[in-house]
């Protein structure tokens, strides 16, 4: 037998060993090639003084934000325009559909004040009623009444018949 079956099998048996692999305490520490004890860092508290890292100089670092609230301003300006013209557009739509309504409602009166010079006619009126069977009458009286002949009862309801017997007593 080679080298791979001593390490993986026992002779004879089908149990798996592995030989070269050691675990527990016989395994060797991590850290087996490093110094015993960790090294200490240390910081210096301060500014950055590498001369390699560029700062833009403060004229342009002003610049750009004289750019940046330019932009803001001409985004708050645009957007005021467009709700502007939003909102004329909206009462210029608004104000033809009143005209609209005007114009109709303006139709519709002259149409009524056609027919109502038409129903006012003393001729079309005489038409009609002969075309229903109305005629004018034989004879026509006046009732001249000088005071007020009406007649209420007990409760103060007006009563008709009372009226009607004053008229007569009067003449």
């Amino acid at each position: 037998m080679g080298r791979y079956d001593d390490m993986y099998a026992y002779r004879g048996t089908s149990r798996v060993y592995r030989g070269d692999y050691l675990y527990g305490a016989a395994a060797p520490s991590r850290n087996s090639g490093a110094p015993a004890t960790d090294p200490e860092i240390g910081y210096i508290p301060g500014t950055r003084s590498n001369p390699d890292v560029s700062v833009l100089p403060s004229s342009i670092i002003g610049m750009m934000r004289l750019i940046a609230i330019v932009a803001v301003a001409l985004a708050i300006i645009c957007c005021a325009r467009v709700a502007l013209t939003a909102g004329s557009i909206n009462v210029a739509i608004e104000t033809s559909a009143t005209n609209a309504q005007i114009e109709e409602a303006r139709s519709v009166g002259d149409d009524l004040e056609v027919q109502q010079s038409r129903l006012a006619n003393a001729t079309i009126i005489r038409s009609q009623a002969s075309r229903l069977g109305m005629a004018a009458p034989e004879s026509t009286m006046v009732i001249n009444l000088s005071d007020d002949v009406v007649v209420t009862d007990a409760q103060g309801n007006l009563s008709l018949s009372g009226s009607l017997t004053a008229i007569a007593a009067e003449g």
